[in-house]
């Protein structure tokens, strides 16, 4: 009878602690613009914030974001992305060499984001880079860091639907 007894409180106790998961709660800001390599990346679509996460059942929340050195093409990768079951989301940007600092020529900078839980097909500035605005505020080869800003907008090639983005901004190590 104690067993059973020590049985169901401890599936009172489980189930109680299930019930009590909370949904995900929109950030209310933006990282702050830095320069030092701190791993961060955000802007708005159409107004709304979007920051990189993802929830894994055995980790829990966890930031997604990476940044790689490619060498053919000569580029620096940066991708963000979303991820709970099946819902996903992804916005890369794409940095062509050479890099300077300050305002980069926007055909250097390609910008993807997809969310499939809408179609598979990308937003992209490929057509539109003249309403790509993009700066680099630090690109640090010695200590491989790349941080700047961004706005701009994408398009779907195929069926014309827009985002616009605006308030971007990414502080990585590559």
């Amino acid at each position: 009878m104690k067993n059973i007894l020590t049985i169901l409180v401890s599936v009172a106790i489980i189930l109680s602690l299930a019930s009590s998961c909370k949904k995900e709660k929109m950030p209310d800001s933006l990282p702050p613009i830095t320069t030092e390599g701190k791993g961060t990346f955000g802007c708005k679509i159409n107004g709304e914030i979007w920051i990189p996460k993802t929830q894994d059942e055995f980790l829990g929340n966890n930031f997604n974001l990476y940044a790689a050195w490619e060498a053919t093409p000569q580029r620096i990768s940066v991708v963000a992305s979303k991820r709970y079951d099946d819902y996903a989301q992804e916005f890369a940007i794409y940095i062509y060499e050479p890099i300077t600092l300050g305002v980069l020529d926007t055909s250097a900078i390609y910008m993807r984001y997809t969310d499939v839980n809408i179609t598979i097909e990308s937003y992209r500035n490929s057509r539109y880079k003249h309403f790509t605005n993009f700066i680099i505020s630090r690109y640090d080869k010695t200590n491989r860091i790349v941080s700047g800003t961004f706005d701009g907008l994408l398009v779907k090639p195929d069926n014309q639907d827009s985002i616009r983005i605006t308030e971007g901004r990414f502080d990585v190590r590559f």
